[in-house]
């Protein structure tokens, strides 16, 4: 009884500080332990995908609204077919147009998906330790009052996945399943 008394008070203590300190975060400062492929929630609910499960995502025809939060230029060399670009700056952004991500631009794009309850909203940016999609995946669940059951955050990022397709024989012949043609595949 003392044993488990004190597993959970051990658990409690390395579980606290990633629950109460769980906010945006600057650029590079994406915490080291979410960094880790074997992690697949982060602790506000979102869950994690690397390039595996968005292939899969993709196969399977699944109801996802990708969100590419990267600066519009970064789009011009090729994205994850049918993503749409909403630049994420940070949630208190005064940005209101359709161009930028909040809360307005992206019910705006759930609500083109159709069925708002079934859609899977995952953001992505340039890669793992890229903060824009990783703090939208945050403001979406506490400010924007999404479900975390439907927020993905695709952590590997579309250079990644780009990489992935390039160096995967059977992905690259099927490549424009996957991506936009402006994807530099050489």
């Amino acid at each position: 009884m003392k044993l488990q008394k004190l597993l959970l008070l051990a658990i409690l203590l390395v579980l606290v500080p990633i629950f109460s300190t769980a906010e945006e975060v600057d650029k590079g400062k994406i915490p080291v332990s979410h960094l880790d492929k074997s992690l697949k929630e982060l602790p506000w609910g979102a869950k994690i995908w690397d390039e595996d499960e968005a292939i899969e995502a993709i196969k399977s025809k699944k109801n996802v609204l990708w969100v590419d939060t990267r600066p519009s230029r970064f789009v011009e060399d090729g994205n994850v077919k049918g993503a749409v670009n909403l630049e994420y700056d940070r949630k208190d952004s005064s940005y209101k147009t359709d161009k930028y991500l909040n809360k307005d631009s992206l019910n705006k794009e759930i609500e083109k998906m159709g069925k708002e309850k079934d859609v899977l909203v995952a953001f992505f940016c340039q890669g793992p330790k890229c903060h824009r999609s990783y703090n939208a995946s945050f403001t979406a669940i506490k400010s924007w009052g999404l479900s975390p059951s439907n927020v993905i955050w695709f952590r590997a990022g579309f250079p990644m996945l780009l990489e992935k397709i390039k160096s995967t024989p059977k992905l690259l012949r099927k490549s424009y399943k996957y991506l936009t043609d402006e994807a530099d595949l050489g």
